[in-house]
């Protein structure tokens, strides 16, 4: 699921690429985790880190011919799927479904386990 994500990130940035502390950002994790996700998708050659040419402190991640092309395929089925999930359903569903999730994900950023002690 993060691998998809990030090349999901990937695919609609301009130049297909970002620094791994901007993926992080995005997705909301930790740089580690990120870390371990793109020497994942490196070593299936999806991506590949490449140093800025000016400042030697940044590297990019970015897709390669073959990342765009498998997350091409990923997010064009994922759209296909999406499309046919809300068939038959009217505008105004849609905007209730679309306040209802939300206000989940709002409910979920604020959420704090009570303590059991």
């Amino acid at each position: 699921m993060g691998r998809h994500q990030i090349l999901r990130i990937l695919y609609f940035q301009p130049e297909y690429r970002l620094t791994q502390v901007e993926i992080a950002a995005e997705m909301q994790v930790t740089s580690a985790n990120v870390t371990f996700l793109v020497d994942g998708l490196e070593k299936d050659e999806l991506v590949r880190r490449v140093p800025s040419l000016t400042d030697r402190r940044t590297v990019y991640v970015e897709l390669t011919d073959a990342g765009r092309a498998f997350a091409d395929r990923i997010i064009t089925s994922f759209t296909t799927f999406s499309v046919a999930m809300f068939e038959g359903f009217s505008d105004s569903e849609k905007k209730q479904f679309s306040h209802l999730l939300d206000r989940l994900r709002y409910n979920a950023e604020r959420f704090e386990p009570k303590s059991t002690e």
